[in-house]
């Protein structure tokens, strides 16, 4: 099979597992959101901060590494999972002992009890690597969507059911906690490797080598990515940080779908053909090509829409959240249209370059944001989009001395879509003008209809042979599924 046509049919599925759960996902956080109290979603995004670093380190960048690497051998896969194991239950011992002492440095006593329910998510990853990696290096996408789309439902169902009840916060530590724990069954029945009682040291440090860089890099983007929430809720507490986390999960949920569908593709892919430059090139134009299409309608959209958006989708109680949905949708044009870069610089055996890019990032952000936060919630979105934009361009810098490609060429991918989401963006706030105070319903279900009318009269008018040929790889991934 052609690079060309694994990486349709491998996006597809990995597409699939992305989309499954995203679109269950998507709908319970919406129902979610009328149901609980701004102050609960920012009590348990202060938490999640805490749990998303733990769970990197749980993983310690193996999951990369068995990935990347062209052949393993057993004792690989044995040798990971104790380390992970150990790894997990140690992180959990710690963030029960440390949950009150971090409750108490935010002065929100009730942020004890949710970190250590949460203390069981680092050991629920830790038996998860393994097997994710295998499944991956295999390309199995089809597998894993029916395992996340699983997984999703069931928690979100138990999310729901909580939030019913009036459990508030809890409703969303009991949707991420059965979530993962559905996950863990249904992977470790859909992969058939179970590790042995060995480890071997020379196998494990031959992981960690290359995955110490990935766990270095994922934990600098997290501490950095995530400076915002913990500074809101710092000077702010959990009520500003309730309001700023429902207006990034609103632009993640566009940023899953357009980026996160692909994002586990790449690494796999692109390991595939580290030798050869010139394919990476072309690779890297194609992506930019399709990507172009998608991503930059789909944000400068968001932001048009954003006011009728959050009132149809989350209330009117969630009105403090446009603004920042506005300014990140900017965050996430840019992320999504260089989310790959740093997959790509892995690929091709340079994390330790991927590192410093990433520290740097953190740094920025980080000090972006501690000006920023004078400013409340709308001067910490400026501050994580700026650092976004900048970064995309030092990115795309370090990318190009990596694999030569024609920079006027890869830019000039986006020139036509960019005109197109302008002039959609122009009618759609036009028309939103007209008609306001109308049902909100209305202004959403009208303006996203005109938006797309007109980004598609666009691309008629100067990108014909682009859509035709998003057509054919169309119905070329249909035929091949």
């Amino acid at each position: 099979m052609s690079l060309k046509r694994t990486a349709l049919v491998t996006a597809l599925w990995s597409m699939g597992e992305s989309w499954g759960m995203k679109i269950v996902s998507a709908g319970v956080f919406l129902l979610l959101a009328r149901l609980i109290e701004p102050s609960a979603f920012g009590l348990a995004a202060l938490a999640q901060v805490y749990l998303m670093a733990v769970q990197t380190i749980s993983d310690q960048g193996l999951t990369t590494a068995l990935i990347q690497r062209e052949t393993i051998e057993e004792a690989h896969k044995d040798s990971a999972f104790w380390a992970n194991l150990g790894v997990g239950l140690v992180l959990m011992i710690l963030t029960i002992a440390f949950a009150g002492p971090l409750a108490d440095l935010y002065g929100e006593p009730r942020l004890a009890p949710v970190l250590r329910w949460y203390s069981l998510a680092p050991l629920l990853t830790s038996v998860s690597v393994v097997q994710i990696g295998l499944a991956r290096r295999e390309l199995r996408f089809r597998d894993l969507a029916l395992r996340q789309t699983a997984s999703a439902l069931i928690g979100g169902a138990v999310g729901v059911v909580m939030a019913f009840a009036g459990m508030g916060v809890w409703a969303l530590v009991g949707q991420g906690l059965v979530s993962q724990a559905v996950g863990v069954v249904i992977l470790w029945a859909i992969v058939a490797w179970r590790p042995r009682f060995a480890f071997s040291r020379r196998h494990f440090a031959d992981l960690f080598g290359f995955g110490f860089n990935v766990l270095a890099t994922n934990l600098l983007r997290i501490l950095g990515g995530q400076a915002d929430r913990l500074l809101l809720g710092f000077y702010f507490g959990a009520t500003e940080v309730g309001y700023y986390s429902v207006a990034q999960r609103l632009v993640s949920i566009i940023t899953d779908f357009v980026a996160g569908s692909t994002e586990r593709a790449v690494v796999p892919l692109f390991s595939r053909i580290q030798e050869d430059r010139e394919r990476v090139a072309r690779g890297l134009i194609t992506a930019q090509r399709l990507l172009s299409l998608t991503v930059i309608p789909a944000f400068i959209g968001l932001a048009a829409i954003a006011p009728s958006l959050i009132r149809v989708g989350v209330g009117d109680q969630w009105e403090p959240s446009i603004l920042p949905t506005r300014i990140l949708a900017f965050f996430s044009l840019a992320y999504c249209l260089g989310f790959f870069f740093g997959h790509v610089v892995t690929a091709l055996g340079r994390p330790t370059i991927r590192l410093g890019v990433v520290t740097a990032q953190a740094v920025t952000q980080v000090g972006l944001s501690l000006i920023g936060v004078r400013w409340g919630i709308p001067g910490v979105a400026v501050a994580v989009a700026a650092t976004q934009i900048i970064f995309y361009g030092v990115e795309l810098t370090v990318l190009r001395r990596l694999v030569r490609f024609p920079l006027g060429a890869y830019l000039g991918e986006a020139l036509v879509p960019s005109l197109g989401a302008a002039a959609m963006a122009a009618a759609v706030l036009g028309f939103e003008t007209l008609v306001t105070g109308e049902s909100p319903a209305l202004q959403l279900g009208a303006g996203v209809v005109l938006g797309t009318v007109v980004y598609v009269a666009v691309l008629l008018l100067f990108a014909r042979g682009r859509l035709r040929e998003l057509v054919q790889m169309a119905k070329g991934l249909r035929a091949r599924s």
